[in-house]
């Protein structure tokens, strides 16, 4: 009888294991969008005023968006967006 539950306990274990390998090991792949152009971002961090600044580009098309965050109350908001390709090209 108690090899039968010492036998259990055993497969029990390889199938928790196993479990535990799926969930958390091996090889894990990325997820992406089908079809997508492929951009380029450049990311440049700053602090000011207890708040964090990301200033985000997309460096094909120009549009740039500052996103501001606050650590002590946990938001994100969008700060601003200007499209620097315009400046730089002069059309604006």
């Amino acid at each position: 009888m108690t090899r039968w539950i010492v036998a259990g306990l055993v497969v029990l274990n390889l199938l928790l294991g196993a479990g535990m390998y799926m969930r958390f090991g091996g090889e894990r792949s990325a997820q992406a969008q089908i079809g997508g152009g492929g951009s380029d971002y450049a990311v440049v961090s700053g602090f000011n005023n207890n708040q964090t600044l990301l200033y985000i580009m997309e460096v094909r098309s120009g549009n740039m968006v500052v996103v501001r965050t606050d650590p002590v109350n946990h938001k994100a908001e969008l700060a601003a967006i200007r499209r620097v390709g315009e400046d730089l090209a002069g059309t604006r």
